[in-house]
């Protein structure tokens, strides 16, 4: 996706997570987590139980879906209902001449799963490789692995992990 397509998806997908948190909030959800907190409760205590609320892109040329939204909420047997998320992210990537904006964990060129690009290089649904055909796309100063670190240009080794950016992996944008 581009930027201005990502964009676009990602104002849905904030809007619905601001709903999501505004009924939580307003305790709107209560009797859901109830019942949630209620049918978990008579589960073996080896289950857990979660409501989902996701948002999905899908793309037909490429027959793939992502997801940018994956939220809702969770319960195990004695513990009451919490919010979680499940989304990756957000990560620019420079594809064949092209900016492409989606969550870090798919590949940017076929949409398939693509965790951990700095371990594994190669997508293993369509082939590219990061370095080659992929490359990660940092304009700012985050570190692309633990994503808690600095990084720059003129110190590529991040001052949180250790990693060192691999000039042949990322562009500077």
């Amino acid at each position: 996706m581009n930027k201005q397509e990502f964009e676009a998806v990602d104002a849905l997908a904030d809007c619905v997570n601001e709903k999501i948190n505004e009924l939580h909030k307003n305790k709107s959800l209560e009797d859901v987590l109830e019942k949630l907190q209620e049918c978990v409760s008579q589960l073996p205590d080896h289950y857990s139980l979660s409501v989902d609320i996701k948002v999905n892109i899908f793309d037909s040329k490429r027959e793939k879906q992502m997801s940018l939204l994956h939220t809702g909420f969770n319960s195990y047997h004695s513990g009451e209902p919490y919010r979680h998320y499940g989304d990756s992210s957000i990560q620019k990537y420079y594809v064949e001449g092209n900016i492409s904006v989606i969550p870090q964990n798919y590949c940017p060129h076929c949409w398939g799963e693509w965790d951990f690009k700095f371990k594994h290089t190669t997508c293993p649904e369509c082939g590219y490789e990061l370095g080659k055909q992929v490359k990660y796309l940092l304009d700012d100063d985050i570190c692309p692995l633990c994503e808690k670190g600095t990084v720059s240009v003129h110190n590529p080794v991040c001052d949180k992990c250790g990693y060192e950016v691999d000039p042949q992996k990322v562009v500077w944008g």
